[in-house]
């Protein structure tokens, strides 16, 4: 996976404050002999009260500052209500703990020296008391309870972002993202619109990788075993459907939910439908076609349009010799083909014979067929191509190389590069009108679409990003 440096923009205001930079502290409330304490300070630093402002998991907020010695402290005591963490005094010092229960600092006015999770550290400055109230460092404090600073305007996270590789995004109904963290185990993350909203969601090795139902609630997945699964996108609760264990592949979703579509068999050479109620398997298509992929059905069910890849002819002499053994190419490549679901019996038809190879095949309401057309020789730029009802094809007009489409509110979103090598992402209606939805100098390696087409999910330089009307949100480090 690429590695690229996120948004530009984004990234340049999301570098975290350093510890002289943001030191914010709470205060704890009065402490012993207040006026000594006062001051001892004032002897030995200038201090100087203030109030900075921070968006706290999301909320605005306004806390008592105090400069010390060239460095800004922050209200101890707000601090951690901000942050719902507990605080007390046990013998001579001061406790924290974060919410959770996870997380325990221990620490002293006037001491640099601390500890977090019983593991000793220093403060760049000393906590510093001031009118009666303890002032600390912001990033110790934050970071040792298991939150994060960030971004323009300045935020503080009450629980960190999750760090690592992520992969394989959906977006569920309820409007949160689901994402695979890399690593030696399954562990699917489900994140909230915020930064620092979310929460393990599965680590079933099965549903690593799901097909998303159209109203985003549910997702189907198959087993080593070619047992279907169903799993609810807001509980994670999975059950099996049906006692089928034929291969079943490109998993597709009526509009209603009731039943999954799929290509079936070992060489891909069937289409069939399995009922999520009943478990009950359908054949709807046996031409003895291999190798059909890409499957995608209609919005009332009537016709199936996919995608076979046609290999190249084996041709022999009458001795049937090896020396004579040949292979035709001539009609090797991708076709679109679709047929009638609604009549039984109904046999395929081609929807295309030209050679370019086709990706992302989608079916629009009033029937046309959109696709990603791109050069096997590579010597022309990919486009998107219309097939209508009626046969005729088209180019859609956009001003990038086309790298991903995928179908959303009746029309197509798509994705590709710039000549200024920008990725771009345009809404294109049924009519072929197109609008930028966004841009970003970043490499874009995963995209999903939310049901409705107005919010993006992305995935570049392993990080997972939002992006709703035009504006981003980083949800992972």
């Amino acid at each position: 996976m690429k590695r690229n440096q996120l948004l530009g923009v984004l990234m340049a205001s999301a570098l975290l404050v350093s510890a002289g930079e943001a030191s914010v502290y709470a205060a704890a409330g009065p402490v012993s002999k207040p006026s000594a304490v006062k001051a001892s300070v004032k002897a030995t630093v200038k201090v100087k009260e203030g109030v900075k402002a921070w968006t706290v998991n999301g909320a605005q907020t306004s806390f008592k500052t105090v400069d010390a010695g060239g460095y800004k402290l922050y209200s101890i005591s707000q601090l951690a209500a901000s942050l719902g963490a507990s605080i007390a005094n046990e013998s001579g010092s001061l406790v924290l703990k974060d919410k959770a229960g996870v997380h325990t600092i221990k620490l002293k006015a006037g001491s640099k020296s601390y500890t977090l999770d019983s593991v000793k550290h220093n403060f760049t400055t000393a906590p510093t008391v001031y009118g009666g109230k303890l002032y600390v460092e912001l990033s110790a404090i934050v970071n040792g309870l298991g939150g994060e600073l960030f971004g323009s305007p300045l935020q503080i996270l009450g629980t960190a972002r999750p760090q690592g590789e992520f992969d394989t995004i959906h977006w569920a109904a309820d409007g949160t993202v689901l994402a695979n963290l890399e690593g030696e185990t399954t562990q699917i993350y489900k994140f909230g619109a915020n930064p620092g909203s979310f929460g393990l969601f599965s680590s079933d090795d099965k549903a690593s990788d799901f097909a998303v139902s159209g109203d985003r609630r549910y997702g189907a997945f198959t087993d080593e075993n070619g047992l279907l699964y169903v799993i609810d996108l807001t509980s994670g609760a999975v059950k099996p459907v049906g006692t089928d264990t034929s291969t079943k592949t490109d998993l597709t979703w009526s509009a209603d939910g009731k039943i999954i579509y799929f290509i079936q068999g070992d060489k891909q050479e069937k289409i069939s439908q399995i009922s999520v109620d009943t478990g009950t398997v359908t054949e709807l298509l046996a031409d003895k076609v291999e190798n059909k992929s890409e499957l995608h059905i209609s919005a009332d069910g009537k016709r199936a349009v996919y995608i076979v890849n046609i290999t190249g002819t084996a041709k022999n002499d009458a001795d049937s010799t090896e020396d004579s053994l040949t292979v035709d190419y001539s009609k090797a490549g991708e076709q679109l083909y679709q047929v009638d679901l609604s009549t039984k019996g109904a046999k395929a038809a081609a929807l295309t014979t030209s050679d370019d190879n086709k990706l992302y095949p989608e079916i629009l309401a009033d029937g046309t067929v959109v696709y990603l057309s791109a050069d096997p020789e590579g010597k022309t730029v990919n486009t998107l191509k219309t097939v209508k009802p009626d046969g005729t094809t088209a180019n859609i007009a956009l001003d990038i190389e086309v790298n991903w489409a995928e179908a959303a509110a009746g029309g197509i979103i798509a994705s590709g590069t710039a000549a200024d090598g920008t990725s771009r992402f345009y809404s294109v209606s049924a009519s072929g009108s197109a609008q930028e939805l966004f841009r970003t100098k970043a490499d874009i390696s995963e995209v999903a679409v939310s049901a409705d087409g107005s919010k993006l999910a992305v995935i570049t330089g392993g990080k997972l990003i939002t992006i709703e009307n035009g504006k981003s949100v980083q949800l992972t480090r």
